[in-house]
């Protein structure tokens, strides 16, 4: 089952899994927050087909970038959660540009990540995300935060491709 824009369900990963943002059709009703630019689909990088979406971020130290999708998502009957992110290679990253998926859940927008993780200029990584103790029926919010370090300025893009959803 998909749950973007158009698309066939693709295979995000292997076997267990289900699409949930692929970029290849658009936004797919992501959004951003603290971006000077975007959020957009763009060929200048993907990490699954040939698009991804990008967001256009002014690097500080401490300072927190979002790309996100808002609504209401059920994502029971699954453990996992997803994305692989990049960093555009220009920008000053100073210590490392901080990565984290992210779902926020329940009445309060309840707040559980994958966990702190660096990534310097033109590096990827795929972060993931347990679900466990996440009431996955009420899920109102799910993205990527990055977070500015130590030594970090000026601007940069990032990148999410190939969200999905993992038994």
């Amino acid at each position: 089952m998909y749950f973007g824009n158009g698309g066939d369900g693709g295979d995000g990963g292997g076997g267990g899994d289900e699409a949930y943002a692929d970029f290849e059709y658009g936004t797919e009703g992501w959004s951003g927050r603290n971006l000077v630019g975007g959020p957009w689909s763009t060929d200048a990088w993907s990490a699954k087909g040939s698009r991804s979406l990008q967001g256009d971020i002014l690097l500080s130290n401490g300072s927190q970038h979002y790309l996100y999708k808002s609504g209401n998502f059920n994502f029971s009957g699954h453990s996992l959660l997803r994305a692989t992110v990049k960093g555009a290679t220009w920008g000053n990253y100073g210590n490392g540009l901080g990565v984290k998926l992210y779902v926020k859940y329940g009445s309060n927008y309840t707040w559980k990540d994958s966990g702190w993780q660096t990534i310097r200029p033109g590096e990827q990584r795929e972060l993931t995300l347990n679900l466990s103790g996440v009431n996955t029926s009420d899920i109102r919010e799910y993205g990527v935060q990055f977070i500015g370090t130590e030594g970090s300025s000026g601007q940069t893009s990032v990148y999410v491709d190939n969200v999905y959803l993992w038994d």
